[in-house]
């Protein structure tokens, strides 16, 4: 017996189901990982392409708006994304 990836129920384990214990548990999981966009992101997406940039870091920060608006915007210095030092 081992238990579901997705759900968490009991199944007996066989080769076929070594992490999910049936079809729509390992869709439901492949379909949690890779969220899907809207038609009102993807048409956002279309107008940023027909739209013309000064610089990279302003398309950059409109498709962060779209894509991961909970996400904090990226900050900026003289113009340019500041990038984090690792030392």
């Amino acid at each position: 017996m081992d238990t579901c990836s997705y759900c968490g129920a009991p199944f007996p384990r066989t080769r076929k189901t070594r992490k999910y214990c049936t079809n729509r548990c390992k869709t439901n999981a492949c379909l949690d990982k890779k969220p899907r966009l809207r038609a009102a992101e993807v048409e956002a997406l279309h107008e940023i392409l027909r739209t013309e940039f000064h610089s990279v870091e302003a398309l950059r920060e409109q498709l962060r708006a779209i894509l991961a608006p909970h996400l904090p915007p990226i900050p900026l210095i003289d113009g340019r994304a500041a990038v984090p030092r690792l030392d």
